[in-house]
């Protein structure tokens, strides 16, 4: 369906090094958890490949895109540069590369924000950019080992871990992010 070769020698002269790396690892992380969860392997692994695209692209053309976008961009998401890159990302696949798929654009779009209602493949993809085998910031491995048994207690963990870094940044918190915290929080509260 979506070729993994041509779009990694694209990416490895598009990216830096560090990214082309990071990319590579996600979606290696995604295929692995597709298997788990019963997602299309090769649908995962190809989005978690293209989930940082348009991440060092510089900020202004990455904004051309987010204005260009109808992805539900929120006021809080227009002030963070940071997060920029995930729209720009999936309206770059869908203007460049003709991507239709609904799922794979938002998975891309909102794999730094996260969104209440994610299907399984925006989960895994969310959830492998955070746990990707580079990453080693303080407990990501409790946040595998989590994942690997539940992808809902997965987001949650991992949503608190953004919003506590968000907050002790003084950043301003995505509604989109809220509202995914909220549904999984409720989600995790619920089952005991």
């Amino acid at each position: 369906m979506y070729e993994i070769k041509q779009m990694k020698k694209f990416l490895k002269e598009n990216l830096s090094e560090r990214r082309f790396i990071h990319s590579c690892n996600v979606s290696s992380e995604s295929r692995k958890l597709a298997k788990i969860y019963g997602v299309n392997p090769d649908i995962a692994e190809f989005t978690g490949l293209v989930h940082d695209i348009c991440k060092e692209i510089p900020n202004d053309k990455q904004y051309k895109r987010l204005e260009k976008s109808n992805m539900n961009v929120c006021q809080e998401e227009l002030s963070a540069p940071k997060v920029w890159h995930g729209i720009a990302g999936a309206q770059f696949l869908r203007d460049e590369l003709n991507i239709k798929d609904s799922d794979i654009l938002n998975a891309v779009r909102y794999h730094t924000v996260a969104r209440a209602g994610m299907s399984d493949l925006e989960k895994i993809v969310y959830l492998a950019d955070m746990i990707s085998e580079e990453r080693s910031y303080t407990d990501v491995w409790q946040l595998r080992a989590i994942t690997e048994k539940s992808l809902d207690l997965g987001m949650f963990y991992a949503l608190r871990y953004m919003l506590q870094k968000l907050l002790q940044k003084g950043c301003l918190f995505p509604k989109h992010t809220v509202e995914a915290y909220n549904e999984y929080a409720s989600k995790v509260l619920m089952e005991g």
